[in-house]
């Protein structure tokens, strides 16, 4: 089994966009549908419990999620016949933990992307993220309108993020990687059932897809606002 480390979604964009619906606008209608930022930025601490299916290989493991504003993060995998899988942000620092390879610091660009992806108010901060960010088109997912947006960071090639045209909710984002086992890599994430966690909206089910591996998140309990120690986010153990 191979562990997946990022997550894809692809769609092509296709027709222009109405002029009214740039960017600005769909990102304000994307914060207001999260409950807008000011309750967005309320919350500074959430825990995620649930389990990670993974079909290709017709297991399903425990999945749980810890982080804290601004930008520490862990994930936990505990997948049947394999073993715990560990990904860690803590500000300028992150590791990956799988039985493969034990325990590792992650490159400079797996670590500039892992803290962009990870950042705590990532989706009411999108712009700063992404400097350069155009709306270029709609088109259909899973037989719902979505608008596209071409977003590029700081650095590293540009991703698409698709939004829900009636529902103002981001449902898609795919980009790619550069992995030393298979060079660029197309990833894909798909965010679904959208429920109210304390006045703000959060996707309790996370399709993770890549050419070789799709992994989904369904979360039981999510919670806001718990205490998290620092500790919390040290480096895994070997």
């Amino acid at each position: 089994m191979r562990y997946l480390r990022y997550s894809l979604l692809a769609l092509a964009a296709a027709a222009p966009m109405p002029a009214q619906n740039g960017v600005d606008q769909i990102l304000e209608r994307y914060a207001q549908a999260l409950g807008g930022q000011a309750a967005y930025e309320k919350v500074t601490t959430r825990t995620m419990k649930g389990t990670v299916e993974i079909p290709d290989d017709n297991v399903t493991g425990t999945a749980l999620i810890v982080a804290k504003a601004p930008g520490s993060f862990r994930l936990t995998m505990d997948i049947p016949g394999y073993g715990v899988v560990e990904t860690v942000v803590d500000g300028g620092n992150g590791w990956e933990k799988n039985p493969d390879s034990g325990t590792h610091a992650m490159s400079k660009a797996d670590l500039a992307a892992a803290q962009r992806d990870r950042l705590f108010y990532r989706e009411v901060r999108l712009k700063e993220l992404y400097p350069a960010m155009t709306a270029v088109g709609a088109d259909k997912l899973e037989g719902r309108a979505v608008y596209v947006v071409e977003a590029t960071p700081a650095g590293g090639p540009a991703e698409k993020l698709y939004f829900d045209a009636g529902s103002g909710l981001l449902v898609k984002r795919d980009f790619e990687r550069v992995t030393l086992e298979d060079g660029i890599v197309q990833y894909e994430i798909l965010l679904r059932d959208y429920r109210d966690v304390d006045g703000v909206k959060l996707p309790f089910t996370i399709e993770q897809r890549a050419p070789d591996n799709t992994m989904i998140f369904k979360f039981a309990e999510i919670k806001n606002n718990v205490a998290v120690a620092d500790a919390a986010f040290a480096k895994p153990e070997k």
